[in-house]
């Protein structure tokens, strides 16, 4: 068994690139260590903040929580609140609430559990169900990504947020860099960056501080701290991503040949730039129904709503008004009429 390079104990891991062991004391104090550079990197967190920390209840997303209210104890400006949401996914969520809330709780740290349920109308699972009803075009991860960004910004802004802390790793953001390569999304390959600042108003400061740090890294470390208990909880939508075949292609690639993530990481770095430039020149907006910053007229969560029957009789008349003199509009909402979703659309007409 390796031996610690900093001291003689038994080795807990071996970075695979520098090829140094660290015993569990050295290991963690390298992870936190890391995670404050990459924060002092890219100028994350102020004097004065008030932090909300996107909490599923797993491995990565407990790791952060640990570590930022750690932190917290050095900058007593800094406040700190937990948020869960739950998608109502039957056998899972339950599982991971229930971490979230015994590390809070023996903590004294600030949560809050939001559920699509109060927030969008269903849950994931009777989203997913009426969407195959209607025929619709969307994969479960696809309503999900959208509504829990929605959720927790609706939250974020509900107490008082200055800035969202997300825990989205490495691996994470190489496996999406990649997915949006595949689909030609480079306008989403812009926004894979370790910070996004206001581009409206009503948009919150995001920040990614596991950004550079591998996903391996993060487990091992909720491990070391019991943050975690040592077992693998899969969602049962997982199966429909494209992210799973993904992510199971570059963990064999980095088996391989180690620091292929870290060069993927790399190139995102030099074209995020590159990219900005293009992507700043557009338009952005406040959604016309719930004023949530978006990218179109109505924000992606809104659509969602309408075509699965969620949104009111009364805001999505509103909404039809409106696009009778807004041609851009009614483009939108027919763009997105699939299988006749959007009721009484045939009402509209382009001049």
């Amino acid at each position: 068994m390796a031996k610690c390079n900093f001291c003689e104990k038994s080795a807990v891991y071996v970075n695979p690139i520098s090829r140094l062991a660290y015993c569990r004391k050295h290991f963690i104090e390298y992870f936190e260590r890391r995670v404050r550079r990459t924060m002092r990197k890219y100028n994350m967190l102020s004097e004065n903040e008030h932090i909300v920390v996107a909490t599923s209840g797993g491995k990565d997303s407990i790791s952060l929580l640990h570590i930022l209210v750690k932190l917290s104890r050095k900058n007593p400006k800094w406040r700190i609140t937990a948020v869960l949401v739950d998608e109502g996914i039957k056998g899972y969520r339950e599982r991971t609430v229930e971490n979230l809330v015994n590390y809070a709780e023996a903590r004294g740290v600030s949560y809050v559990i939001a559920s699509f349920r109060e927030y969008i109308g269903m849950t994931l699972d009777e989203i997913v169900e009426e969407g195959h009803r209607k025929g619709l075009p969307y994969m479960p991860c696809s309503y999900c990504g959208v509504f829990r960004r929605y959720v927790i910004n609706q939250v974020a802004h509900k107490v008082g947020a200055t800035v969202i802390a997300t825990a989205h790793n490495m691996d994470d953001i190489v496996q999406t860099y990649l997915m949006n390569i595949f689909s030609n999304s480079w306008d989403r390959v812009s926004a894979l960056t370790p910070v996004r600042n206001g581009e409206v108003s009503g948009f919150i400061k995001r920040i990614k501080p596991f950004y550079e740090v591998p996903e391996k890294e993060s487990a091992l470390y909720a491990i070391l701290n019991n943050l975690v208990k040592p077992e693998f909880i899969q969602c049962p939508y997982v199966k429909y991503n494209v992210r799973f075949t993904i992510r199971k292609m570059l963990n064999e690639l980095e088996d391989k040949y180690p620091g292929i993530k870290y060069g993927l990481l790399r190139s995102l770095q030099v074209i995020t730039p590159i990219l900005k430039g293009q992507v700043e020149s557009r338009d952005r907006y406040n959604c016309l129904i719930c004023g949530e910053p978006s990218s179109q007229r109505v924000c992606k969560a809104c659509l969602y709503k309408i075509q699965l029957g969620l949104l009111s009789a009364e805001k999505v008349k509103f909404i039809l008004n409106k696009a009778r003199s807004d041609k851009a509009l009614a483009s939108l909402l027919k763009h997105y009429n699939n299988s006749g979703s959007i009721s009484n659309l045939s009402e509209l007409r382009e001049e």
